[in-house]
């Protein structure tokens, strides 16, 4: 393994020799066919990105940290092998998304002039698709095999699940969408159902041997219909090159130079595809990514193909592009303290080219709410100053860290968009929980009652409607609903998880007589909501974190009335904000989850809920090698501020269980840096829970 080792031919050491003198020199290169390719490279690129784009022949590694140009030395790497005369049709350059294939493309033909059509450009989705129309015989497919989109799967799924007979009265079996994140992550990561479902799902144990029968039944179904999934892009493409040398070496010889862009992010097939590719062409290929910024393990991303790159492929030379544009120097100096203290990782030190600036701020906080204040306040105070909402953000770990800030941002008419997911209170997770409380506030709710019960195996809506005839007309509904002859009257199948229902629908009532409503919302998590949920939705684990939210966002309240009329007037306000006319913002404040952000910038950037058990995630911590992941999310989010930075760390939390307050301290990322390197900020108003009329406390 060589390190910024550059061994170019004669005619790019001639350009090199040029540039290295006449530093404003522009070189004007013919192209076959007549065309002229102008590239300014003296001035375009720095002296890592020139040896980067200029060098010669095998595989390359540029660790491109943040906000060094790597968009910028990609698109210039493809221009300068067609300026030497290498036809675009022999070029391959896979990327992660259709946006980013199409700004590079643009990008490609801006600098060269010319149609870069013929190039092999796009996802690595899109390319296998390009590859299995011209040889799916050769894999047992037809040509005209058609392609299932995401609602095409889970339709698929729910047909495999209904003829594999799986009896789901008992125990509630995953829904569609969750069985085929399952398969998908299963072949994504190149391991056994079994092993996926132990690790990310072990509540469905119980229901591995059906799942496995679904799975056998999913992919014969779609080879019977002629038809691939997303993943079978991959699969087929990966199959034709290991299975057909002849095949290979001639796709080899076609594409002389290969690029991967955000090779960080590859799974571990995609790393087969074109390193198998790359066998036969003479190793061209150059993978270009920063492995500080690998944070997508939970999506099937392998680590170790861009860590042991130069393992696999022996002579590989490593370019760093170092430079960075975006952040003041205090900000890097900051960023490089922390990710330095990973152990596994490709050396780097991110240099400022700005000016020095202010030292990021971190700020303890007494609570979410005290947190929340402050970011909103510190907002509006810079929009005071002229700095527009669209150029500030805030990020967060999980996306239920965002929802007592959401209120705070409304109740204040600060615009904001929510990149994470659904807003806060709009979630449907969240809603399920709030129509627990509704029934108890409110008997006589029929849409609250009528989605509790259709949360139920075998209860449908027009039993719904039956039940909520039985009750409607009697003095108190809820007690109502509790009679056994009401459970009596259901279909056989439907009683069991009824009679479990009322059960909990007692202790609720219960809890609601003698606790306030924060302990109502976290007697729910003691029902048979929490399994409906794990069944139902994805990412069962962050939706039952924002119910733990939720618990905190209802502390204050003394009633279960006073909370569900906030919730209420937080949505009323959120429309007439947006919708409102004459409005004078005409932007909105981000709010990201870090892994959102991923490759974008803001001027000012806050991250909150810096505290331990909050950030890092402490079932990321279960992991292998789970904390370094945990850094390397924390590098992105800090590496996103171009201006100014300000985190947040809560001192004190509150818990679901038992209703007590737990302290907290500032996350282990925060204590391992040198105190010099931030500014300590501290808060001068006192409380963060005021009393209101309204309710609350």
């Amino acid at each position: 393994m060589r390190e910024c080792v550059v061994q170019p031919d004669t005619f790019t050491h001639s350009l090199i020799h040029a540039f290295t003198f006449h530093m404003t020199r522009t070189f004007t290169i013919s192209q076959p066919g007549g065309g002229r390719i102008a590239l300014d490279l003296a001035h375009e690129l720095n002296d890592a990105q020139r040896a980067a784009v200029t060098c010669g022949e095998g595989p390359k590694l540029v660790i491109a940290g943040a906000g060094s140009g790597k968009t910028r030395t990609i698109t210039y790497r493809v221009a300068f092998l067609i300026a030497r005369g290498v036809p675009p049709s022999q070029i391959l350059l896979a990327t992660f998304t259709n946006k980013a294939a199409r700004e590079m493309l643009s990008r490609v033909e801006a600098l060269t002039g010319s149609d870069a059509g013929g190039l092999w450009g796009g996802t690595f989705h899109a390319l296998g698709n390009r590859l299995l129309r011209q040889f799916a015989p050769k894999v047992g497919l037809q040509s005209n095999y058609s392609i299932l989109d995401d609602e095409d799967q889970r339709d698929l799924v729910k047909l495999c699940v209904g003829e594999a007979g799986v009896k789901v009265e008992q125990k509630r079996f995953p829904a569609p969408a969750l069985i085929q994140e399952l398969i998908s992550m299963a072949f994504n990561t190149d391991r056994a159902l079994a092993d996926v479902v132990e690790e990310r799902a072990p509540h469905f144990a119980l229901w591995i041997e059906e799942l496995q029968r679904v799975g056998a039944r999913y992919e014969a179904k779609k080879r019977a219909a002629n038809a691939v999934d997303y993943d079978d892009l991959l699969r087929f493409w990966l199959k034709l090159l290991q299975e057909h040398d002849d095949l290979a070496r001639q796709l080899s010889a076609q594409l002389r130079h290969l690029l991967v862009d955000e090779y960080q992010d590859t799974n571990i097939l995609q790393a087969r595809i074109i390193e198998r590719l790359a066998e036969h062409n003479g190793r061209n290929l150059m993978v270009v990514g920063d492995d500080a910024q690998s944070i997508y393990k939970f999506r099937g991303a392998n680590y170790d193909n861009i860590l042991k790159f130069p393992e696999r492929n022996p002579g590989t030379e490593i370019f760093k592009l170092e430079v960075n544009y975006r952040s003041t120097p205090e900000i890097l100096e900051f960023t490089n303290a922390s990710i330095l203290q990973n152990q596994a990782q490709f050396r780097k030190t991110l240099t400022a080219q700005r000016p020095r600036g202010s030292l990021p701020v971190v700020l303890p906080v007494g609570d979410a709410y005290q947190e929340a204040a402050f970011v909103a306040e510190r907002i509006l105070q810079l929009r005071d100053e002229g700095l527009a909402l669209a150029e500030m953000a805030v990020l967060y770990r999980a996306h239920a860290h965002s929802s007592i800030l959401q209120a705070e941002l409304i109740k204040r008419h600060i615009p904001y968009e929510v990149r994470s997911g659904v807003r806060f209170f709009e979630q449907a997770h969240v809603k399920d929980v709030v129509a627990h409380l509704k029934v108890l506030d409110n008997p006589f709710d029929e849409i609250a009652w009528r989605r509790l019960w259709m949360m139920l195996p075998r209860i449908g809506s027009a039993t719904a409607a039956k039940l909520w005839e039985r009750i409607a007309r009697t003095p108190n509904p809820c007690a109502a609903a509790l009679a056994p002859e009401v459970c009596a009257g259901l279909p056989p199948a439907a009683q069991p998880a009824f009679r479990r229902f009322q059960q909990d629908l007692r202790a609720l009532r219960a809890a609601a007589d003698d606790r306030d409503p924060a302990q109502v919302v976290a007697a729910v998590m003691d029902t048979a909501y929490p399994e409906y949920l794990r069944a139902k939705y994805d990412g069962a684990a962050s939706r039952l974190e924002d119910i733990q939210q939720l618990a905190v966002f209802a502390k204050p309240y003394r009633t279960l009335n006073g909370l569900l009329s906030e919730l209420v007037l937080l949505g009323e306000l959120y429309g007439q904000e947006v919708t409102g006319a004459g409005s004078r913002d005409t932007e909105q404040l981000v709010l990201s989850s870090i892994h959102q952000a991923k490759g974008l910038e803001w001027k000012v950037v806050f991250v909150i809920r810096m505290s331990e058990g909050s950030f890092p995630s402490e079932a990321a911590l279960r992991e292998e090698s789970g904390e370094e992941e945990e850094r390397r999310i924390f590098y992105v989010a800090t590496t996103r501020a171009k201006d100014e930075l300000y985190i947040t760390h809560p001192l004190m939390d509150f818990s679901l269980r038992g209703g007590g307050t737990l302290m907290l301290q500032p996350s282990r990322f925060l204590r391992e840096i040198r105190f010099t390197l931030y500014e300590q900020g501290q808060l001068e108003w006192p409380a963060s829970t005021p009393a209101w009329d309204d309710g609350r406390a």
